[in-house]
């Protein structure tokens, strides 16, 4: 049953998430090197979920440590998919960057699990797919209309390319960990985890700290509302809303980044980039509303 309160929590979950590329590029604008920016937006998060974990998830996270390969596979990925989305961003744009990894990461998944499944895809898939590669294309021409809001396209791209696989990835790892674990520990678990990867590039290569109520400002958006209350708003929704539902709900995630990368910092409006947008949101919605997005296994991160 799509309960009315479960939509509006998935609906607020997709705009919160939505303002995550925005808040990178403003943080970037204003010379805080990418690597700085996801190291202290771990450490904050980190820190918030773990005091919200208790010690019953301290106690089922020691249990996990005595086979942590999967556990540690999931912040590796974690932190891949951080890190190459904020370089996206800054290379190819917000609206670009942003849309580009989350386009590629439902696709990714569709063809993995039918090369696991042995099945061919239906025709129902292979339209999916191609209308999303199609949009993709049409996003990437348009990426390079400006050039200062995209200063190395290709590169951005590529960045957002491995962003969105990462994402993918940890999805399908994760999955068995999320029912083990549950949401707020596997989300806990997986930032530590994260930030021990990204902590020492971040650390030789100088971690800037934060000053001026802006950048603070800035930080504190991204590591607890984007990261720890949009998780809550969107495994709250998820109680009550079927998953093909909700992902199509948190598809304002794109639809956000694109308006406030309009209207913020000027990116510019194309018939290309318009088009391909709206192919690829209708290819993702396509996909979730499928047999075989439904199958899809739930608990995983969300893309930020």
């Amino acid at each position: 049953m799509r309960d009315r309160r479960g939509m509006l929590m998935l609906s607020a979950a997709g705009v919160l998430w939505g303002t995550l590329g925005p808040a990178v590029r403003a943080l970037q604008d204003d010379g805080l090197a990418t690597l700085s920016i996801t190291f202290w937006r771990l450490v904050l998060a980190t820190t918030v979920l773990f005091l919200l974990v208790g010690r019953p998830g301290l106690r089922a996270l020691r249990t996990e440590a005595s086979r942590p390969w999967r556990l540690l596979l999931v912040g590796v990925l974690f932190a891949v998919f951080q890190t190459t989305f904020f370089v996206g961003v800054k290379e190819a744009g917000v609206a670009v960057g942003t849309l580009v990894t989350l386009g590629i990461a439902p696709v990714a998944a569709a063809v993995v699990e039918s090369v696991r499944e042995r099945a061919l895809p239906s025709a129902r898939t292979v339209v999916t797919i191609g209308s999303a590669v199609l949009g993709l294309g049409l996003v990437c021409v348009a990426s390079g209309a400006d050039a200062a809001a995209a200063p190395r396209p290709l590169l951005g791209i590529g960045a957002s390319l491995v962003s969105g696989l990462s994402y993918a990835a940890s999805t399908m790892v994760s999955g068995p960990l999320t029912r083990r674990l549950g949401a707020v520990v596997i989300t806990a678990a997986s930032t530590a985890v994260a930030l021990l990867v990204v902590a020492p590039f971040a650390l030789a290569g100088g971690v800037a700290i934060p000053v001026g109520p802006r950048t603070l400002v800035g930080i504190a958006w991204l590591g607890v509302v984007t990261t720890v209350f949009t998780y809550v708003l969107f495994y709250a929704g998820l109680r009550t809303v079927r998953g093909s539902v909700a992902m199509i709900l948190t598809l304002l995630e794109p639809a956000t980044a694109v308006v406030i990368a309009v209207v913020a910092f000027g990116e510019p409006v194309t018939v290309a980039g318009t088009i391909g947008t709206l192919l690829l949101i209708g290819a993702v919605a396509l996909l979730y509303l499928t047999p075989q997005g439904a199958r899809i296994e739930a608990g995983a991160p969300p893309p930020a």
